[in-house]
């Protein structure tokens, strides 16, 4: 049988799980919070979606760090990251785990199990 995944999905390390939760994130830790949204998630990183337009702040380049924080109940993750693609068209980021407190990795990995 032939493979359905595309190239991108070839060249992660971890499966994605999609969801959508709110999350609030930085790209330094003297610049105040951005609302946004986790769309999917691995152990390896996240996709996010900015509510601000990132096509006219600027706010989120390749290679730079993050600082982010989710604020639901039910999921729960705060650390640091690197941005390693961008679309200014879906005002979406791809961010890649730097830094997990050791309870945002222990839910990941406790979250991620029931996929």
């Amino acid at each position: 049988m032939e493979s359905t995944q595309d190239s991108q999905s070839d060249r992660r390390e971890s499966p994605r799980i999609n969801l959508e939760t709110k999350i609030s994130f930085r790209t330094s830790e003297a610049s105040p919070m951005i609302p946004g949204w986790i769309q999917n998630i691995s152990r390896g990183g996240f996709k996010l979606k900015s509510d601000n337009p990132l096509k006219y702040k600027g706010i989120l380049r390749s290679g730079d760090e993050i600082f982010f924080e989710t604020y639901e109940e039910f999921f729960k993750l705060k650390g640091k990251g690197e941005i390693v693609w961008t679309s200014f068209r879906e005002n979406e980021a791809g961010i890649k785990f730097d830094q997990l407190d050791h309870r945002s990795r222990k839910f990941l990995d406790d979250f991620l199990e029931m996929f």
